[in-house]
């Protein structure tokens, strides 16, 4: 199975400008490097812009930032956004908060099969080592972390001697901040469903219409490991009518949203 020969990294982030630091310094010590990076910001102040222009300034790949104005949680519109910007075969995405370990990039383009994307997973690191996690070399914060009892989900905090490549024909564990595909796949389904407004179920709908259009649901376990630093929950304040939009995509067996990827390309 030949891997992607061009690869993407899209992370995206909210005013959370330490931990992008943290999390763009593992990006720097990947043992694949992306061909392009792309921040997608969705309205974070200045800090954040000199975080990322500072760490751009010294990676010898091509690395852009993509900003809007915040006006509410609008995550799906900006990550179409860097997708229309990608020129790249394959795409990995990451939020601004995961850590991910060294060979993320490169575990998600060895499990990646024609016609499916990837489902990684993440360990949660508990809000006093959040404090301090990924300021040092991986092996040294997780141990600390662990030891102190502050990570949950520790089966995924280790990178296992064998992948377990699973499929899988639901939503449960759908998450956005882990997941690659190819970029023709992203396409063929429209991309992110701009209608959601407000946090919670533009990754579960993507997904249901990925797999809708054919797109088999693979689950990689043991690899493209990331620790998710803890921060205070997002308003939920939208997910009443969120919740309507995934259940209209399951019930209507819909493959491509109306409102995605084709206004920015």
């Amino acid at each position: 199975m030949s891997q992607p020969a061009t690869v993407s990294l899209i992370v995206s982030t909210f005013d959370q400008p330490d931990y992008l630091r943290r999390v763009l310094a593992a990006v720097s010590r990947q043992s694949r490097r992306p061909q392009a990076m792309l921040l997608a910001d969705d309205g974070s102040g200045k800090e954040t812009r000199e975080v990322f222009s500072s760490w751009a300034a010294q990676q010898s790949f091509a690395c852009r930032h993509l900003w809007q104005a915040h006006t509410g949680f609008r995550k799906a519109h900006i990550l179409n956004q860097a997708v229309a910007e990608a020129d790249t075969e394959y795409l990995v995405f990451l939020d601004g908060d995961m850590v991910p370990h060294h060979d993320f990039i490169a575990d998600h383009c060895a499990a990646a099969r024609p016609a499916a994307f990837i489902q990684g997973h993440r360990a949660l690191v508990e809000r006093q080592a959040a404090a301090w996690f990924g300021q040092q070399q991986l092996p040294a914060d997780r141990w600390r972390a662990l030891w102190q009892g502050q990570i949950s989900g520790w089966k995924n905090a280790y990178r296992w001697p064998w992948p377990v490549l699973s499929k899988k024909n639901h939503l449960r564990g759908v998450r956005g901040c882990n997941l690659s595909l190819w970029r023709a796949d992203m396409v063929r389904v429209n991309g992110y469903n701009e209608a959601f407004s407000g946090w919670g179920r533009e990754d579960s709908e993507f997904a249901a219409r990925l797999m809708n259009a054919g797109i088999q649901r693979l689950d990689l376990r043991g690899r493209a490991l990331c620790f998710h630093l803890w921060h205070p929950p997002a308003s939920r304040a939208g997910l009443t009518a969120n919740d309507g939009l995934l259940e209209e995509a399951i019930r209507r067996q819909t493959t491509r949203c109306e409102h995605g990827l084709d206004r920015h390309i």
